[in-house]
């Protein structure tokens, strides 16, 4: 299992008013407030999500910025918008002017100031229309007019909210996820060679290759594995053995992980 820590640049655009500062508030720290207040310039929030895929695990840090929707600000947008990664573009289901704006105004405004960057197309406010409201309508056919994804959701309930994020979050690693998956070494042969895999693994996730090694041979005595003529019931001890130490070291989400992604390696020599 591979594990990297990764930092990534998310921009909000869109009108005022159309709730961008209450949805990164639902999302960062699950609060709402019905009380509009302008942002001035723009607004840092920080948030780490944690995503899992097969031999690899992403701890991604998003750096959320919450940029005013004044369209007459072009000095402080350009400037914001420098060095991102993604955008999500917001609109108020309430007010189809706004949905409109997203893509005549927003998405061409940053395509000229930072080029094509993976989009996300919002409309909040869903807890005051319906989702099939005239303005849901419109928003689905420009998101399949510019191929983009498109999500409905409420700031005031959280309805959608983390998922808004945990998708342009996951777009943001997708060469990173596709490279891992590309790069995948072929299956062991043999459980000697499994067991090797799985020693190198945990050395390397540990970080210190001294210190994880003393565990690993404290750990594989302790569970009577034979190096030379390794079984799988004394293995399937070991990574018992080696998920409760990554608990502590690492977390428990990842060691069990681990664990599971071990054993089904073990589980698959000999068939």
């Amino acid at each position: 299992m591979e594990l990297k820590e990764i930092l990534k640049k998310v921009v909000l655009l869109g009108d005022g008013g159309v709730g961008k500062t209450s949805m990164i508030a639902r999302y960062v720290i699950n609060k709402f407030d019905d009380k509009y207040i302008a942002t001035i310039g723009t607004k840092v929030s920080r948030k780490d999500i944690q995503l899992i895929y097969p031999n690899l695990i992403i701890n991604l840090r998003l750096m959320i910025w919450d940029i005013l929707g004044q369209k007459e600000y072009s000095k402080i947008r350009s400037a914001s918008l420098t060095g991102a990664h993604g955008i999500i573009i917001v609109g108020d289901l309430s007010r189809p002017e706004t949905i409109t704006s997203m893509e005549e105004f927003w998405l061409e405004e940053s395509r000229k100031l930072v080029g094509k960057l993976p989009a996300i197309f919002v409309g909040n406010k869903l807890d005051l229309v319906s989702d099939d409201s005239p303005s849901a309508k419109l928003l689905e056919s420009i998101g399949s007019r510019r191929n983009a994804d498109v999500f409905m959701s409420s700031a005031k309930t959280g309805e959608r909210v983390e998922e808004v994020f945990r998708s342009i979050g996951e777009k943001l690693v997708g060469d990173i996820v596709d490279a891992s998956r590309a790069n995948l070494e072929t299956a062991p042969a043999t459980l000697a060679e499994a067991v090797d895999h799985i020693i190198q693994d945990f050395c390397a996730q540990y970080g210190d290759l001294e210190k994880a090694m003393l565990i690993v041979q404290h750990q594989f005595a302790e569970a009577g594995v034979d190096i030379r003529k390794p079984k799988k019931e004394a293995i399937y001890d070991a990574l018992n053995r080696l998920m409760k130490a990554e608990q502590i070291t690492l977390s428990d989400t990842v060691a069990k992980v681990n664990f599971e992604e071990r054993k089904r390696l073990i589980d698959s020599i000999g068939k």
